[in-house]
């Protein structure tokens, strides 16, 4: 597949990696914005989610940005965004229903694959640091103090965890023996390990915070989905 040349030269004005470090182009921001515009524009056949997809920004531009640039909040924004657009369960592309036509249904299948590779991103420690970071200083926030924008940011970052939460497994991909951690166990090890679980029952248990409960509750019932007794 061949990517169109202005969707292609946003991707390249996003940054790049230099040692260990993420570097983010001066139009970054922009970029964002404009790659959230094109998949405004989408058509049935996804085409632009699906070269972003094979691009691999999620896990080449995306998931750094968080890690090295949470402190711009505009950018951080604009990033969680994209990403809650990008990760969002491929059944909702297709209105809620598994495809049957053999063209949409191979269209469906790579879709679902690509998010299977999203998943496999989000294994990473520091990236939900800085998550948990960002969600924890909105929720210190006092409801006189806390701007429109913070609630979105708050409920954006809920959906793309619950987004990644929902991602099926590809036992092809993952080829693991029965003693094996899958990684939808990564992923919630992960969650873990950075203290996001806390914050997440915090939400839960909190009257302040009693409009993201739905979400948590999506939240809670995918980390056990896959659960065996």
């Amino acid at each position: 597949m061949v990517m169109h040349v202005e969707l292609q030269a946003t991707c390249s004005s996003l940054g790049y990696i230099e040692g260990n470090k993420y570097v983010k182009e001066p139009d970054c921001l922009e970029a964002i914005k404009d790659l959230i515009r094109f998949l405004k524009r989408e058509d049935d056949s996804f085409e632009i989610r699906r070269e972003l997809g094979n691009a691999q920004i999620v896990q080449n531009d995306l998931l750094h940005i968080i890690k090295w640039y949470s402190h711009d909040e505009k950018l951080f924004d604009a990033v969680i965004r994209l990403l809650v657009n990008l990760t969002q369960p491929a059944i909702l592309c297709f209105n809620n229903t598994v495809p049957t036509e053999k063209t949409i249904r191979n269209i469906y299948i790579e879709i679902e694959s690509i998010l299977q590779s999203y998943k496999e991103a989000f294994v990473d420690e520091e990236l939900f640091n800085a998550l948990t970071q960002k969600l924890g200083d909105l929720l210190k926030l006092d409801w006189e103090h806390r701007q429109e924008e913070d609630r979105l940011l708050i409920e954006r970052i809920l959906i793309l965890i619950r987004n990644v939460l929902h991602v099926p497994p590809n036992e092809d991909r993952e080829q693991r023996t029965d003693d094996d951690a899958t990684v939808h166990d990564q992923v919630i090890w992960a969650i873990h390990c950075t203290g996001l679980e806390d914050l997440l029952l915090y939400i839960a248990s909190s009257e302040d915070e009693r409009n993201f409960s739905m979400h948590i509750l999506e939240i809670v019932s995918l980390m056990f989905r896959e659960q065996v007794n």
